[in-house]
């Protein structure tokens, strides 16, 4: 499954910040505010960084230095921050030395582990905190299933890594997360949702961030040029027939803890 999942996103790097990253930047914010603790000269760890938005949010909220770790290095690459280092890895066995960093940002990570206990076990061992984001339980929104079914007419089919993870309902359930997180021996756990607003709107905005995804990615690769400008332009129009208009606003969840004495 790590295989697959890390092919899907070494896919999607290129188009990422075009796509999914208008999404994805200001969730990063929102989640970097919810810090349990004060970020000022700390050294934080980025787990499942991507192109390193919630590192990069970071920085600006006063952290000394940032570590993006990430199964895809094709994403890693775009993860470039001053002060900051990349380190391919797998979440669920991580190189580094016990509580070596303030704090641990998973940003959207949680999902796309195989065990979510295993996963928060080892996020205690290498740091004194945690700051964790999902998407809320039953958040959807128009454009997912309209895209869906747009690409579903040219051929596309879910990866197995993607059926296999997707919809990540552990990782979403919030009282999941607090028995992990307290399984893991993380005390001061606490888990809350919270409504954050995009910029992304139009048609195409929001055709370009289902499509950008990785579970997209490998299928429209596959392509010629006219094979994915025409899934791009069923996927916008079908969007626009299921008048998903308005500002997309993401329902998230966030996890929030702390290591004894910290």
């Amino acid at each position: 499954m790590s295989a697959g999942l890390r092919a899907g996103y070494d896919a999607a790097a290129d188009g990422w910040d075009a796509g999914p990253g208008a999404i994805y930047e200001p969730l990063a914010r929102a989640l970097v505010a919810a810090s349990p603790v004060p970020l000022a000269g700390r050294v934080l760890l980025d787990l499942g960084a991507g192109t390193g938005v919630a590192g990069r949010a970071a920085f600006a909220a006063g952290a000394r230095r940032v570590v993006a770790v990430d199964l895809s290095e094709a994403m890693l690459r775009r993860a470039v921050f001053q002060g900051g280092g990349q380190v391919a890895a797998d979440a669920m066995a991580l190189p580094f030395r016990g509580a070596c960093f303030d704090l641990v940002l998973a940003a959207f990570c949680l999902n796309h582990l195989s065990r979510l206990d295993a996963g928060l076990a080892e996020l205690r061992r290498v740091g004194a905190a945690v700051a964790a984001s999902t998407f809320a339980p039953g958040w959807t929104h128009p454009a997912k299933d309209a895209v869906d079914e747009a690409a579903r007419s040219f051929g596309y089919r879910p990866p197995p890594w993607y059926t296999a993870l997707a919809p990540g309902e552990r990782a979403c359930d919030p009282d999941e997360l607090v028995a992990c997180a307290a399984g893991a021996g993380f005390t001061h756990v606490r888990v809350r949702t919270m409504t954050v607003p995009t910029s992304v709107a139009t048609p195409p905005a929001l055709a370009a961030w289902r499509l950008g995804m990785a579970h997209y990615a490998p299928f429209l690769h596959g392509l010629d040029a006219p094979g994915r400008i025409a899934v791009r332009r069923a996927a916008e129009q079908a969007v626009a027939a299921s008048r998903a208009t308005a500002s997309l606003a993401v329902e998230m969840t966030v996890l929030t803890a702390r290591s004894p004495g910290h």
